[in-house]
């Protein structure tokens, strides 16, 4: 192995490009939320013992979460078979009906974003969720048709839409939380373990400090670290400082993965006392639910800022 002009050259091995094969099938697979794995585990256990549906399960947290990952591992767990829709996909109650119809006994119904179910719709899920029917309104006859028991797993990053009925029909909520700096190592070095690209633990521990604290970032880290190496003409490098800093200038990393956004937004909070979200938007030229929904979750998580319903400041 020789290095010339830091690029390392290893004879007739190239850097692996595929990731189609890390995306976890099984909970102890999944590196992340060990307290709801645990739970979730103990649940599945239960279900299969009893041959019976699993319970109701709730999963709220940012939009970057694996909470369809986590549905899926949930019915390979089972061997049983998932459904997967969008809320805003169902239209009318007939809608919904004929996909509670078509679920097979035990199986998943998984929905994205199920805080924007209409109300008409979710009324349909109260009962099919309780007792496994759906109500048929004909005229003036209302008629009761049976389901197959089936477990409803949704999935929101806005809990507080949810009224307290529909809510309180699920067994298990869970709030999906930020890695951890220690998980976030964990993945990423699954990710360039994969990709059979080398490193030593402290230039892995920087790495690792240059991405949100969500999975689908620490893989496209991964991904954006592959791909200019690969570009670079790099053969199965070892990650040395002065690759480091190569990457961090040409990838543009910053300090916890922030986009030009939200360095731009904390820009305009330190250059104020207090600003309002209206000023900001303004400012920014974006719509403020981008910055309430895209921008903002991770600061107020990295606790690099306040906000009020009026007022945003900066951490000092």
């Amino acid at each position: 192995m020789k290095v010339i002009n830091s690029k390392v050259e290893v004879n007739n091995q190239q850097i692996k490009g595929q990731t189609n094969n890390f995306r976890p099938n099984a909970l102890e697979d999944f590196i992340w939320q060990e307290e709801i794995k645990n739970i979730l585990q103990s649940a599945i256990i239960s279900s299969i013992k009893r041959e019976d549906s699993l319970g109701h399960i709730l999963f709220s947290g940012d939009s970057w979460f694996w909470k369809t990952t986590l549905a899926n591992i949930i019915a390979h767990s089972l061997g049983k078979n998932i459904k997967i829709i969008t809320a805003y996909a169902m239209e009318k109650p007939a809608d919904m009906i004929s996909v509670l119809n078509q679920l097979e006994e035990w199986d998943l119904l998984f929905i994205d974003e199920i805080h924007r179910l209409k109300p008409k719709i979710e009324e349909i899920l109260y009962i099919a969720m309780e007792d496994f029917r759906v109500d048929l309104v004909m005229e003036d006859e209302t008629m009761s048709l049976p389901i197959k028991k089936f477990t409803l797993v949704g999935a929101t990053n806005k809990l507080e839409s949810l009224s307290d009925a529909f809510k309180n029909r699920f067994v298990y909520k869970f709030h999906l939380k930020h890695y951890t700096d220690k998980e976030k190592q964990l993945i990423l070095k699954k990710y360039l373990d994969e990709f059979e690209i080398s490193y030593n633990k402290n230039i892995l521990e920087q790495l690792s400090k240059k991405c949100l604290p969500v999975p689908r970032e620490i893989k496209n880290l991964a991904i954006k670290i592959r791909d200019y190496l690969v570009a670079s003409g790099f053969k199965k490098p070892i990650i040395d400082n002065e690759i480091y800093k190569e990457l961090i200038n040409n990838l543009k990393l910053e300090e916890h993965g922030l986009s030009s956004l939200q360095k731009q937004y904390l820009e305009i909070l330190k250059e104020n006392d207090v600003v309002g979200l209206k000023t900001i938007a303004n400012q920014l030229n974006v719509d403020e639910k981008v910055i309430e929904k895209d921008i903002e979750p991770l600061l107020i998580n990295l606790w690099l800022i306040k906000k009020t319903s009026r007022w945003r400041k900066i951490v000092s």
